[in-house]
């Protein structure tokens, strides 16, 4: 590496382009976490240069201000000899954060200085935000060229002379085909507006860190920041106070002389992929997605040739819907969908971290711990390197199956499946379900039944109450199992009913029907729990004829009401005896109790006599429900609530076969 010293003025100096490679993540420096704390360092610096130079006018002899240093930028030239009018270009390795950040600051002090009396401060700045020339190519005039995400909000920042005209095109609500729809600011399009308004207060001499007088426990950077993501124009503070022409000047200066980096030009003997792993100085902290990308395409630039161009081409065909999607006008823009946080099981990470968690566990079939994801990743690429091309195809295809699992969509075996693993809370399944995902297509009877396996034993096992502690040791092995079988998915069966021990064997009949019967769920599970568990039975007894009634917006409903013991003895007991009275409790909460209504008519049923709720509940077009149009009886006791228990149960049956009933059916089919 060359290392050489630059400011933040002078990163910008020369007619240069910083590209950020497209494999790179876009974006990412949030306002109140690293924004804003850079723009009270640039601050910091600029109140010391004035302090300086007026202790300097006074007569004292003063130490020069101290330097700040903003971190280190790796870059890699880009050389291409045959190519003429075109700008000296670096790929950005490290550093891309800060680099795009300081040019925004650039941007938003080039617009703010033509406001000042005079233009020779515009004139200066000028050229250190755009590159001059006549180049081949137009995009060449850009100091920064992010990634395909970002390309469109650059141009636009740019080109805008103030910052109304970037509020104006970034509009908060956007008029669509589905009326109003109000969507955030991009990332870099918020650290413009911020920098641009904050550079307006210090040169009217405001101090954002102070507190407005409306809101003491504020700061006028809060209150800037809340205006930029929540209001459709961000209005100047103190508007009637003039701007101070030796402040613009002094931040300038300082940008040159008191604001350093750390610039290290690699040489052909380095290696990117390594130096992009250990440097990261301040900043957003890489996900592990972030470094599994950057090692995939740091292989394929590897081995690209001027003839036979890799990154781009498999980027854009296989990474680009993680990192981009289009917007309401049809430009690339960040896609949160893949960085939203999600939360499966003790797990709280992005869903794009998430989804290479499990598949790192489904390449490895061995345990892994979510930090050590990239770690694990490197390690099963190294073992056995795959070719590029068809891993990058392999990734994208598990990531769609992933997205599938998580946002389940219709009434599909597989829909329903996840619906059921999400509410029981075993994500620790799903590197199996990925697996069978990459074997069988959607529609494919032997998926339907591996996956009916699968929840057949975990919901017998949430039913009979068996621990889940052990599911990621018996879902690793299940996954070591299946890797080498032909037909993966008549295994499941066989083996999950092989298994023996409390930890993790499959409930039998009479097990699974004890428990059902008598064990009080409402109270042991979550009621989310038992709601999916529920509303998988109502599935399962609809017909063709009957009327197609969402079934995602349901609550559950006691038919013997919980304060039976306060309603004029409507629900009376057999014998009043402690014993009796102990076992019209755990009846209470039993499946035989407890039915599905939507809201409304839930609070209508409630507290009632039966022969009133019966009616209230039959109002109900919910199958589960049909049961109490043809009950006969006047009063709903223990027997009658045991009575509905075994009926549901024949449903839970076919719904959850036994293991072995499983077995036998795929050892016909196989035959």
């Amino acid at each position: 590496m060359i290392p050489d010293k630059s400011t933040a003025l002078g990163l910008f100096s020369q007619p240069m382009q910083y590209v950020i490679p497209v494999f790179q993540r876009g974006y990412v420096w949030t306002l109140d976490v690293q924004v804003a704390p850079l723009w009270a360092d640039v601050i910091d610096r600029v109140d010391a240069l004035i302090a300086h130079k007026q202790a300097l006018a006074s007569g004292h002899r003063v130490v020069p201000p101290q330097t700040h240093f903003f971190g280190s930028v790796v870059l890699e030239r880009l050389d291409d000899e045959m190519s003429f009018n075109r700008v000296n270009a670096y790929e950005v390795i490290d550093g891309q954060q800060r680099t795009t950040t300081l040019y925004l600051l650039m941007l938003a002090l080039r617009n703010v200085a033509t406001r000042l009396p005079g233009d020779g401060l515009a004139k200066t700045l000028g050229p250190k935000t755009q590159n001059e020339g006549d180049f081949n190519e137009p995009n060449d005039m850009f100091k920064v060229w992010p990634t395909e995400a970002g390309r469109a909000d650059i141009r636009e920042l740019t080109n805008a002379r103030t910052a109304d005209e970037v509020c104006g095109a970034y509009p908060l609500k956007v008029r669509t085909d589905k009326g109003m729809v109000k969507r955030e600011r991009p990332l870099m399009v918020q650290s413009y507006l911020y920098l641009h308004h904050a550079i307006l207060a210090y040169l009217r001499g405001l101090d954002l860190s102070d507190a407005p007088a409306e809101s003491p426990d504020a700061t006028l950077s809060n209150e800037l920041i809340n205006c930029i993501q929540n209001h459709e124009v961000v209005q100047e503070f103190s508007a009637e106070l003039p701007l101070s022409e030796e402040r613009a000047h002094a931040i300038v200066k300082t940008l040159d002389t008191l604001l350093q980096l750390m610039t290290l030009k690699l040489e052909l003997a380095d290696d990117p992929q390594v130096i992009f792993e250990t440097l990261n100085a301040r900043g957003a902290p890489l996900l592990a997605s972030d470094l599994v990308r950057n090692f995939i395409f740091l292989q394929a630039h590897r081995e690209e040739t001027t003839q036979k161009p890799l990154v781009q081409p498999l980027y854009t065909k296989y990474w680009k819907s993680f990192d981009a999607e289009l917007d309401y006008k049809g430009e690339p823009t960040s896609n949160n969908w893949w960085r939203v946080l999600y939360t499966q099981g003790r797990l709280r990470h992005p869903r794009i971290d998430l989804f290479f968690f499990h598949y790192v566990v489904l390449r490895r079939a061995a345990e892994l711990k979510v930090a050590h994801v990239f770690q694990g990743y490197k390690e099963w690429w190294h073992r056995n390197p795959p070719s590029l091309e068809p891993e990058l195809a392999r990734i994208q295809k598990s990531a769609q199956h992933f997205r599938e699992f998580i946002e389940p969509q219709g009434y599909c075996a597989m829909a329903e499946f996840a619906r059921v693993v999400h509410a029981l809370d075993v994500s620790t399944v799903t590197p199996v379900y990925l697996f069978l995902r990459e074997k069988y297509d959607s529609q494919d009877a032997r998926l339907v039944e591996a996956l009916q396996a699968l929840e057949s034993y975990i919901v017998r096992r949430a039913i009979v109450g068996a621990t889940t502690k052990g599911y990621n040791r018996v879902f690793l092995k299940l996954l070591e199992h299946l890797t080498p079988l032909e037909e993966p998915a008549l295994a499941v069966g066989p083996y999950l009913a092989g298994l023996s021990g409390k930890s993790q064997e499959a409930p039998a009949d009479d097990v699974f029907k004890d428990r059902w019967l008598e064990r009080p769920v409402y109270k042991d599970l979550r009621q989310g729990k038992v709601c999916a568990i529920l509303r998988r039975l109502e599935l399962a007894m609809r017909t063709p004829k009957h009327e197609a009634t969402p079934v995602e917006t349901l609550t559950l409903e006691h038919v013997l009401p919980q304060t039976w013991d306060t309603l004029d003895g409507h629900y009376p007991l057999t014998a009043v005896t402690p014993e009796a009275r102990m076992l019209r409790e755990t009846y209470l909460h039993t499946f035989g109790n407890l039915t599905l209504l939507t809201g409304p008519l839930n609070g209508s049923a409630s507290n009632y006599e039966f022969r009133i709720k019966r009616v209230k509940i039959c109002e109900s077009l919910y199958v589960l429900n049909h049961y109490f149009q043809t009950f006969q009886g006047t009063s709903w006791s223990d027997a009658d609530i045991r009575a509905r228990g075994e009926r549901l149960f024949e449903t839970a049956l076919k719904v959850w076969p036994t293991a072995k009933l499983a077995i036998a059916d795929e050892t016909e089919k196989a035959a």
